[in-house]
């Protein structure tokens, strides 16, 4: 008997894990190449927007860097109202081949119930910030 209490505590506390990830999920990106404007930094990996957290989870690994810095990627999206939203999804990367980027974010921006790559900026350690005037990402299917 008390063993399969145990079991039965075992499975639902499964279920309702499973359910908590278990709204629409979005992937902006997958399984892609994703580089700065230049081209000097790049990744591979997957950007998924699971709506029912507003949770955002980049999985993925450094293909090319230039070193040590900070991987900022830009996300815009809208309300239902249509108002245009913006957030940065940052991360600090070491700058080593195949290195393992395992992010998780929750925007700021509640309301959005969608989010698209604007543009890909990375800032290497000791470097000035770029102004937000770099141009769009490059997006690589490979």
């Amino acid at each position: 008997m008390r063993g399969s209490l145990t079991v039965l505590l075992g499975v639902s506390a499964l279920f309702v894990v499973t359910t908590a990830f278990a709204g629409p999920r979005d992937h902006l990106f997958q399984n892609d190449r994703l580089c700065d404007a230049n081209g000097a930094f790049c990744i591979r990996g997957t950007l998924t927007f699971y709506s029912n957290p507003h949770l955002l989870h980049l999985r993925a690994r450094v293909q090319t860097a230039p070193g040590p810095g900070m991987l900022r990627i830009w996300l815009s999206g809208a309300n239902q109202l249509g108002h245009r939203r913006f957030t940065p999804l940052e991360v600090r990367v070491r700058g080593r081949y195949s290195e393992i980027i395992n992010h998780k974010m929750i925007p700021d921006h509640p309301d959005v119930e969608g989010w698209v790559v604007e543009r890909v900026l990375f800032v290497a350690e000791g470097a000035p910030e770029l102004s937000s005037s770099t141009s769009r990402a490059t997006k690589e299917n490979h």
